[in-house]
């Protein structure tokens, strides 16, 4: 039998969970891999940030597109209804730092098959559907050798990142062709390219306790406190793919490599090492204030020859050194590709959605959860947080 009350399109988070949830041999899901939920199993590294233990006020301020749009989705299934869910079904989880909450045994395959073992529902996989059309109270959908109907349509194919997962937009084309509006997919959470010349002496260099601001026309647009990373390319890490979204070229990221110490205290500091270390050349005699692979792109920024003593380093010269470590500048030339970032920022336009069904407006009994909505949010446990409280809405209406 190919007909079916409800179908999924996508066994990745959001249509996991929501079969998990109908768990009931009248739902068919349809993937595309071999498997279910291949890019859930690559999230948090392998490790799954499943959501965040922050309060269910502080999750909207994480939510940088239309977070609005899930008021009603999060308040009728938030972060501790999350973890009650998993918990309820034997995968224990934990709280690591900033909130993130992992299942204990740190294997993303343990979310995965939570949601799928003992799941009631008809899994497909293999299954790249080609077309789908809507005949009378039917939905036809069509994949390369097979054909199924249903009452219900739930597309959940995710956005464009990671797109070896499958993820290659085709949800777009789906819902574009009964009508709908997809707002221009760009990269969120993703690594910034930079136009520095230190990159190849800088790569590699991971920092931790430092401070990113993004600046845009001498006004500073948003910071971020935490790690950073330089790369080949430019700069990643968690304060840059928490700023990624904002980003644009022309933008300047500043990086202060002291938050913690006023201008004049880093004077003080930067004084008392160059007296410790008075016999040495400058470029010897900052390593305990400075990575030693910093140190030389830190001093020619600054405009300080570098065997020069450090006993006869000047005032002005010290001030120089301090505006650097607290103010080095990185030119932004562009995002890095959307098949690097975490997750897609733009999707299905969300006013075209009812945000307390997740069913269209334009096409009855189709429903749009996930990251195919143009909803996108900060790391963290964020992103899928909003696909299982998506998914849970789309559920109520389902079931009701």
């Amino acid at each position: 039998m190919n007909d079916y009350k409800n179908i999924i399109i996508g066994a990745g988070a959001a249509g996991l969970f929501l079969s998990a949830l109908l768990n009931n041999r009248n739902t068919l899901v349809l993937e595309k891999n071999p498997y279910p939920g291949k890019k859930l199993n690559i999230t948090g590294k392998g490790r799954c940030n499943i959501t965040n233990n922050c309060s269910k006020e502080d999750i909207f301020l994480e939510i940088f597109t239309n977070e609005k749009f899930v008021y009603s989705a999060i308040s009728d299934f938030d972060n501790k209804m999350t973890v009650d869910f998993f918990n309820d079904r034997n995968l224990k989880t934990k709280v690591e730092r900033g909130g993130r909450i992992f299942p204990i045994s740190d294997r993303a395959r343990d979310v995965t098959d939570c949601l799928y073992k003992n799941n009631e529902c008809i899994f497909k996989f293999n299954k790249c559907v080609k077309k789908i059309e809507k005949f009378g109270e039917k939905f036809i959908i069509l994949t390369d050798k097979e054909k199924y109907t249903c009452e219900n349509l739930v597309v959940a194919t995710g956005g464009l990142s990671y797109p070896t997962t499958g993820s290659t937009g085709d949800g777009y084309e789906f819902l574009k062709s009964f009508g709908h509006t997809i707002i221009e997919p760009k990269p969120a959470l993703v690594g910034v390219e930079t136009d520095s010349k230190f990159k190849e002496k800088l790569m590699g260099i991971s920092l931790k306790n430092i401070e990113f601001k993004l600046i845009r026309k001498r006004k500073v647009i948003k910071s971020e406190f935490g790690e950073a990373l330089f790369t080949h390319y430019g700069l990643s890490g968690p304060t840059i793919l928490r700023l990624s979204p904002f980003v644009k070229k022309g933008d300047v990221l500043s990086l202060d490599l002291k938050p913690a110490l006023s201008d004049e205290k880093l004077q003080n500091r930067i004084q008392r090492d160059l007296d410790e270390a008075s016999t040495k050349m400058i470029k010897n005699s900052l390593n305990h204030l400075l990575l030693s692979n910093m140190v030389e792109p830190i001093l020619e920024l600054s405009n300080i020859d570098m065997g020069k003593n450090s006993n006869i380093i000047t005032k002005e010269e010290r001030q120089r050194l301090s505006n650097v470590i607290k103010n080095m500048k990185f030119n932004v030339t562009a995002r890095r590709p959307i098949n690097e970032a975490i997750i897609t920022d733009g999707g299905v336009k969300v006013s075209e959605i009812n945000p307390k069904t997740m069913e269209s407006k334009l096409v009855d009994n189709l429903f749009v959860i996930g990251e195919l909505l143009d909803v996108a949010a900060n790391t963290g446990g964020y992103n899928l947080q909003i696909a299982f409280s998506t998914a849970y809405k789309a559920y109520l209406y389902l079931e009701g």
